[in-house]
Parts: C-alpha cells; sequence; structure tokens
C-alpha cells in the first residue's frame, strides 16, 4: 500500500521546527546554551559581530547554519511523515507520542555524547529536551494532517 505525504503538513512541520529551535535556543535558553558551549560577548545575537569561544574571538556566521537546518528540518518532517504513515499514528495524540519516543531516543545521543565531552550537563537538559520537544511537535502535525 502506497503511504500518501502531505507536502503542505511536512513544510508546517519544518517551520514548526525552525520556530521551537528559535524560542528554545534563543527566548527560552540562551543565556545557558551560551554558557554551556562556552560563548561569551556582547554580540551573540548580532552577524558579524565578535564572540568569543572558550575566551578565543570567534566570528559568527548565522546563515550557514540555519539555511542548513531548514534542510534538516524538512527531512525531519519527512521522516516524521512517513513515520506516521507506517505505524498508522494517524492521530494528533499518536502523532505526538511517536514524536516524542523519537524525540527520546535521540535525546540519549546528547546524554552520551555530553558525559563524553565532559559538557555541562545543563547542555544535555536542552538539547535533549530540545529533541522531546521538536519531534513530538512534528509528529503531532504529520499524525493529525495526513494526506486523504
Amino acid at each position: 500500500m502506497k503511504r500518501k505525504i502531505n507536502w503542505i503538513a511536512v513544510a508546517v512541520a519544518a517551520l514548526a521546527g525552525m520556530f521551537i529551535g528559535f524560542l528554545w535556543y534563543g527566548a527560552f535558553f540562551n543565556a545557558q546554551w551560551s554558557a554551556g558551549v562556552g560563548f561569551t560577548g556582547p554580540g551573540l545575537t548580532e552577524a558579524g559581530a565578535e564572540v568569543f569561544k572558550h575566551g578565543e574571538a570567534v566570528t559568527l556566521d548565522p546563515v550557514t547554519p540555519m539555511l542548513f537546518n531548514l534542510l534538516v528540518m524538512v527531512l525531519y518532517a519527512t521522516f516524521m511523515a512517513w513515520l506516521t504513515g507506517i505505524t498508522g499514528r494517524t492521530t494528533l495524540m499518536g502523532g505526538l507520542l511517536l514524536g516524542a519516543i523519537v524525540g527520546g531516543v535521540l535525546a540519549l545521543n546528547h546524554v552520551t555524547t555530553n558525559m563524553f565531552a565532559m559538557n555541562p550537563s545543563v547542555l544535555t537538559v536542552i538539547d535533549g529536551s530540545y529533541c522531546v520537544a521538536l519531534f513530538a511537535v512534528m509528529g503531532a502535525i504529520a499524525g493529525a494532517w495526513r494526506k486523504k
């Protein structure tokens, strides 16, 4: 049986993912995340401003990571649309639960990576909870908004 993907839902889920990232790393946890990864300086939100990472001057390039992030969000949203279809999780709650499970599994990668890197545990909490929220929302959109 051929699974139909609602490409409008994929686009909405990808944009929702971008918005969640903006909230998570911009509005909610910017100071904690910046400190956790070693960013300091007055220009953390200004393109081309001088910023320091672990005391070394770096120049921010917000455009390239944002373009790559958009591509990744489209891939994630497409994956969630496919996964909700093949698992039959074609309701808002079914997609949300499936997405939360996927996000939880991916959050374990942040736990492992940050333990080996000896990064602050706050990064694990921020990045891991972002994965759960991101995939839960994408799964909810993909599950609820199926192509008939």
